[in-house]
């Protein structure tokens, strides 16, 4: 079992003394010939069967939590979808999730970047401005997704008026009585110091959500809509400052962010140096993604109290239609969150990633995710990537191959941190 331990808001420590009275001002109990009464027995009163156990609660409270990657909807995904709905403003999106779906499903924390813009207006579009029917975003609450991050490098493909579209689906949704957290985007600055908040068995969870790009779009953002941005300084002092407001109020605070260089699987220097920021202005969870493949998953130490915090630097994809080979290997993370029902600390434990596999055919048809477990070298010899026409044997070398997906596995991911050994 992988366990850490990270700080939530400090709490006194009580000092709980039990007094019993015996009456009067005697230190024990009068025992004389004259007592009243039933004489003084040393022996355990017969209390009978029929008294009830007096019920304790636990000492920790457990949120069992889901993580999941870029949910990047592609053409080829929308497009398979509609047909299988029959056409017309219907959409299927379930059977290329479904060989999945009993590995993210029945958690009490279920998080996921939402690549695309999702929305009821706009018709469906592909790179490089991205818009998904709202099909798309029922499924994934459906799925039981309940904090989104809408914070990335596409938030602003359909400029300002597309943004503010999917604001109003996912708070349309919320209206109607879901119990999810949206974040990253925001109508104005009143709307963004609303910190955004989960109940979960007692726990009180703060989401965050901040990209580090806009794909140089950042014209485009009208005031007084915001997204959440990663930067240095002022940008950075913002988030610091955003961070330690969503700790105050919260036994668990979760921070989005869409980060990193694309298609590349090794941490960088400045992420390594600003998560440590991050975690010792309040972050207890850090979920990365943007680079659409799996990077290192590790635990970084408070300063201030010796604590620590789960930094996911990159998920991976969770589904998109990519032509790279390694965007096609990508992971589902489960996690326990355990906090201590007096003081309130926190522990992040029993961390597993399960690989999964983005597999579609020749031209890009029926596209799903497999988990490895079901994935066979017949699956992977006959994977569409190598047939795709922007595919250069040059660039990505021929790699993809049944060997290659466990080679770039025990590359990224830690073999403690996997729930089975990569043995091929």
């Amino acid at each position: 079992m992988i366990l850490a331990a990270s700080c939530s808001n400090e709490a006194a420590e009580v000092d709980v003394q039990l007094t019993i009275e015996t009456g009067g001002e005697h230190d024990e109990p009068y025992v004389g010939d004259d007592a009243p009464g039933v004489p003084f027995n040393e022996s355990e009163p017969d209390v009978g069967d029929d008294v009830p156990d007096v019920p304790t609660e636990p000492e920790y409270i457990t949120v069992s939590a889901v993580a999941v990657g870029d949910n990047l909807i592609h053409s080829s995904i929308y497009s398979q979808a509609n047909t299988r709905a029959g056409g017309g403003d219907d959409y299927d999106f379930a059977p290329a999730y479904e060989q999945v779906r009993h590995l993210v499903e029945g958690y009490d924390l279920s998080m996921i970047n939402q690549e695309t813009l999702v929305n009821r207006v706009y018709p469906p579009s592909n790179y490089p401005n991205f818009s998904t029917p709202a099909q798309l975003g029922d499924l994934m609450l459906e799925m039981g997704f309940n904090a989104f991050t809408i914070a990335n490098n596409h938030t602003l493909d359909l400029h300002t008026a597309g943004l503010i579209t999917s604001l109003d689906y996912w708070n349309e949704k919320l209206a109607q009585g879901h119990d999810i957290a949206v974040v990253g985007a925001y109508y104005d600055a009143a709307d963004r110091a609303v910190i955004r908040t989960l109940e979960i068995n007692g726990v009180t969870f703060s989401f965050l959500g901040y990209a580090e790009s806009l794909n140089g779009l950042d014209s485009w953002l009208v005031p007084p809509v915001e997204v959440g941005r990663f930067g240095s300084g002022a940008v950075m002092e913002l988030m610091l400052a955003e961070i330690e407001a969503a700790k105050a109020i919260s036994d668990v605070c979760v921070v989005f962010l869409h980060w990193g260089t694309e298609d590349y699987d090794q941490v960088e220097n400045y992420q390594r140096e600003a998560a440590q920021r991050m975690v010792d202005a309040g972050a207890d969870i850090i979920h990365g993604t943007h680079p659409h493949v799996l990077r290192d998953v590790e635990f970084i130490e408070r300063e201030s109290d010796g604590t620590n915090a789960l930094v996911m630097y990159s998920l991976g994809n969770f589904i998109s239609s990519q032509i790279v080979p390694q965007t096609m290997i990508c992971g589902i993370f489960t996690f326990d969150i355990i906090v201590n029902r007096e003081t309130r600390a926190v522990e992040i434990a029993d961390l597993q990633i399960t690989p999964i596999i983005t597999h579609y055919e020749r031209g890009h048809t029926n596209v799903r995710i497999i988990p490895l477990t079901e994935y066979t070298p017949e699956l992977a010899a006959s994977h569409g990537i190598e047939s795709h026409s922007a595919f250069s044997h040059t660039y990505h070398g021929g790699l993809w191959r049944y060997e290659y997906i466990y080679e770039m596995l025990k590359r990224t991911v830690r073999e403690e941190f996997l729930n089975y050994a990569l043995e091929y």
